[in-house]
């Protein structure tokens, strides 16, 4: 799922350098399309295999894994990427999990915004990301860290203005931004994974879906393969019954949660996060 721990995050919770329970750990409403050192602007997607990418001065570096999303034309280029032979202002798109290159899809329009997830320093403290920062962090309470699965009291957020919410950070907080490790971030996305390939049919087999799925959403796969959503999609399902088409096995596509309330734009009034209240709550190594 994009609802994930960063790589710098993980490192610092297995080397006990972030003690989820102890530490004071805060929540960020981010608009991922204000640029920072962790986020930044695309205005290039080449339909081509592998996909590339142009981010001016990203700074990120080969290895990252990569959120992208918002990309006009070129939907195959959101999701979740692993980056490959970058240079200042461009790099490739690969599947992080094959190493398959990202198929294109149509030529790119307009938008988008890359996250870099790590594990390079693009994204390691919140100083990376505190310029996409809407309203005021808030501090969690009720903590808990039980068998990799961290949950806390659901946040409010009070009189938030300001531009669109795409995402919420959560972090260490030190009361430096320098020093003030990053370790998730939720977007209301998450990745389905085609677990065998279908030919001119409606069954597709998945592997299990983290969470649901609207009905009609259509699904841009890393193949360049589109399936259109023809039925609700739960969490835990294994098949999605789509519109007649043909996905290659191992294609990921990006997919909305359903009621996942992101993006948001704020009116002045409060906004409440409503953690999850399955298997993975917050976040889940």
């Amino acid at each position: 799922m994009v609802n994930a721990v960063l790589e710098n995050g993980r490192q610092g919770i297995a080397d006990d350098s972030i003690a989820l329970s102890t530490d004071t750990i805060k929540v960020a409403l981010l608009d991922l399309n204000t640029a920072d050192n962790a986020v930044k602007a695309i205005t290039g997607a080449t339909n081509a295999t592998p996909i590339v990418i142009t981010a001016t001065s990203h700074g990120f570096a080969n290895g990252d894994l990569v959120f992208i999303d918002g990309v006009g034309g070129n939907l195959a280029a959101n999701g979740f990427w692993k980056i490959a032979n970058q240079t200042v202002n461009t790099f490739e798109l690969t599947n992080p999990v094959s190493g398959a290159n990202a198929v294109g899809s149509a030529a790119y329009t307009s938008g988008g915004y890359a996250v870099c997830y790590g594990p390079s320093t693009a994204c390691d403290n919140f100083d990376d990301f505190d310029a996409c920062l809407v309203g005021t962090a808030q501090t969690l309470g009720s903590k808990t860290f039980t068998a990799g699965v961290f949950d806390a009291a659901d946040p409010t957020f009070a009189t938030v203005s300001g531009a669109t919410v795409e995402a919420y950070l959560v972090y260490k907080d030190t009361g430096t931004a320098s020093t003030s490790r990053v370790i998730a971030i939720c977007t209301g996305k998450q990745i389905v994974t085609a677990d065998a390939t279908l030919t001119a049919g409606t069954t597709l087999v998945v592997e299990p879906v983290l969470a649901g799925i609207p009905n009609g959403t259509v699904l841009t796969f890393s193949s360049g393969q589109t399936a259109t959503v023809n039925a609700v999609v739960n969490a835990g399902d294994r098949a999605i019954t789509v519109l007649s088409t043909t996905i290659s096995s191992g294609a990921r596509a990006l997919a909305p949660i359903t009621a996942f309330g992101l993006p948001v734009t704020p009116n002045g009034g409060n906004i409440v996060i409503t953690f999850d209240n399955g298997a993975n709550k917050i976040f889940k190594l």
